[in-house]
Parts: C-alpha cells; structure tokens; sequence
C-alpha cells in the first residue's frame, strides 16, 4: 500500500496544526486580494508564503508536520507556475489576433485551475486532519528541503549495513 494512505503518528494537536499547514495559502490569497481589491494571477507566487512562513511556525520541527509543508509547499509552487503559464497564454491571445482563441481557452484553464486548487487544499487538509499524507499527481518536487532540517549525519545505529 502506498505510504501516503498510511495513517501517520501524532497527536490531535499536532494534526490540526498539519491541517492547517495546507491551509495556509488561503491567507496570502486573501490578502492579495484585500490589497488589490480583485484576484491577480501575477499575485500566484505569493501563494507559496503561506506554507513557507506560517506552516515552519505550525510544523514545529516534527517530521511529520515537515512532510505535510513540504508537500504544501511544492503544491502551491506547482499552481504558481501553472497559473502564470496561464496568464501568459491569455496575454498572447489578447494581443495577437490569430491566437484569439487562446483567450477562451486560457480563461476556461485558469478557473479549473483556481477549482483544482481549492478543492486539493481541502483534500489534503482532510487527510492531514485524520494522519494520511497527500501529495496532487502534477505536482513538481521543489522543497526537498523542507521535509528534513539539513543535512543529517547517519550513525552506526542507523545505517542498514552490517559492520
């Protein structure tokens, strides 16, 4: 069985706070908005603030709780990335009449994209609720080091090798 549907060790706590990890990129989205006064796709890159500065705070040095930011980190990242990617398809259909049907195509992505986002959070701040991990399958791996502290020395205890 995949180790993402395996229940993981914690405490309620502690998962309330891995919930909220993958929560958190609802605050920068508000704030974005509240500050701009309507959704920008160019603000997508504040998304990843949330998991990065809120979710080291939630984390708390717990392994777990490290997994789930680095898994809400890379998940916010990746939607970044997607939505600018977006953003540029509809500037070149707005700007070049040929690709005029760029537009429509881009807008219909953008808002999958926007519902995918929304409806994976609160997936992932489900399973987290009840101790499974959850990881979207487009996701691009780019906060390995937010699982681990840094570099971690290996002992004679913990290698697997017979001496």
């Amino acid at each position: 069985m995949s180790p993402e549907y395996l229940v993981q060790p914690g405490t309620r706590g502690g998962r309330r706070r891995d919930a909220a990890v993958h929560l958190t990129p609802l605050a920068p989205a508000a704030m974005a908005v509240a500050l701009i006064g309507r959704p920008a796709v160019w603000a997508a890159p504040a998304l990843v603030l949330g998991p990065l500065l809120l979710g080291g705070l939630l984390a708390r040095g717990r392994d777990v709780g490290r997994s789930h930011r680095r898994r809400a980190v890379d998940f916010n990242a990746s939607v970044a990335l997607v939505a600018l990617a977006l953003w540029g398809l509809l500037e070149v259909g707005a700007r070049f009449e040929p690709a005029g049907v760029l537009v429509p195509v881009g807008a219909l992505l953008l808002a999958l994209l926007w519902l995918n986002w929304l409806l994976m959070i609160a997936i992932a701040a489900s399973r987290a609720r009840y101790g499974e991990l959850f990881s979207p399958p487009w996701v691009i791996p780019f906060a390995r080091w937010c699982e681990r502290g840094g570099p971690q020395e290996t002992t004679e205890e913990d290698s697997d090798g017979d001496s």
